[in-house]
């Protein structure tokens, strides 16, 4: 490759084109780690209140989820799909990886908020290699009191 004079043209679209792109990448990585850090403390705030085991609970005591994986349910992982929370109320949805003697699945799960009371509105099991199986809901657990 041929040598470029440091007064060419080319020179200084390439320095602008190095900027731009170290500029995009400090930014997508300063995005990511903002949004991570939001699903994080939800995350946390919903092992807090016991809000993952609401949902265990209400999947264990339905007969179809017994049915399919067996009983007692554990929980490997929780991840957090969506949500839209203000500091008075709001919506989670939420999946948990759960296993018991008879196979394992993923429970999703919808939760509505309040300052007092986190509630199970929507319930689905699948299971692996199964369709979805849509759990009574409606169980509801207190939430911890503001800081």
């Amino acid at each position: 490759m041929p040598r470029l004079r440091r007064d060419s043209a080319w020179t200084s679209w390439l320095f602008a084109g190095a900027l731009v792109l170290g500029g995009l990448g400090c930014f997508s990585g300063g995005v990511a780690w903002a949004l991570r850090s939001i699903y994080r403390g939800m995350e946390q705030e919903l092992r807090r209140d016991d809000v993952h085991r609401l949902a265990l609970r209400t999947a264990e005591a339905s007969p179809r989820a017994t049915e399919l994986l067996g009983a007692p349910l554990t929980i490997s992982t929780l991840t957090l799909r969506a949500h839209g929370t203000t500091p008075e109320a709001g919506l989670v949805d939420f999946d948990l990886d759960v296993q018991g003697p008879r196979g394992h699945g993923v429970l999703q799960a919808q939760v509505a908020y309040t300052p007092r009371v986190w509630t199970l509105r929507r319930l689905v099991l699948r299971p692996e290699g199964g369709t979805d199986v849509e759990l009574p809901a409606g169980d509801s657990t207190p939430a911890r009191p503001p800081d």
